[in-house]
């Protein structure tokens, strides 16, 4: 064994800042009470199964990366949740595209991006998998392609949920990039011990998913009756 893979496995892993995955803790624990109001509120069988899974996608994205960001796992440990951590990405991001697309886009719309989107996630999915050594800044591109799917579409999502659905859902876009941005450049870094660059980029993942709530809770979810 090199002494390169000695002094790895020595010496002791730098200590994570104070507030490293506590917001996403909070929104873990908002998007699971707010999943049974969202799935009782769908008019039938249909949209319920749509809106249970864009909600279990988020509650999901959330408890695995408080769960990866709070506890000190062993390396081994720290490794396999990374893994979980960016593929539930990928999932939350397919599903949040699915109600928009099924209850609110036109038809050819619809079967354009959902394949588009979950195809994507499923291909970024095996390469966060088999490319786990990948430059921080490629890490964050696929997540950035599948995110930025309705572009072919924009003229029609405009038309369809308006402009107050369409703010909040380009907003919410453009804060996801903006944190994809903070954690591929780990910069801004203000308070590195307390608050550094991922809780930034936590802090824009956290406010980008409250305001796709809020369009597909109250301007989407109403179209699937």
């Amino acid at each position: 064994m090199s002494m390169s893979a000695v002094t790895e496995m020595t010496e002791p892993r730098p200590p994570k800042p104070r507030y490293r995955g506590v917001s996403h803790r909070m929104a873990f624990v908002a998007a699971l009470t707010l999943t049974p109001i969202m799935v009782v509120r769908a008019p039938d069988v249909w949209p319920r199964f749509v809106i249970a899974l864009y909600s279990l996608a988020v509650v999901a994205l959330f408890g695995v990366s408080a769960l990866y960001h709070r506890i000190p796992w062993s390396e081994r440990g720290d490794r396999i949740m990374q893994r979980f951590d960016h593929s539930t990405i990928f999932i939350a991001i397919a599903a949040s595209y699915t109600p928009i697309a099924a209850f609110a886009l036109s038809p050819w719309a619809a079967k354009l991006v959902l394949p588009l989107v979950w195809g994507g996630a499923a291909i970024g999915i095996w390469l966060r998998l088999r490319y786990t050594q990948a430059p921080t800044p490629v890490v964050a591109i696929p997540y950035l392609v599948v995110g930025w799917c309705l572009l072919p579409v924009a003229v029609d999502a405009w038309q369809q949920v308006g402009v107050a659905g369409f703010v909040l859902l380009l907003i919410g876009g453009l804060l996801y990039t903006a944190g994809a941005v903070v954690y591929a450049f780990q910069s801004p870094d203000p308070w590195p011990q307390t608050f550094g660059f991922h809780e930034v980029f936590h802090a824009c993942t956290v406010t980008a998913a409250a305001l796709h709530y809020v369009a597909i809770a109250f301007i989407v979810l109403p179209k699937a009756g």
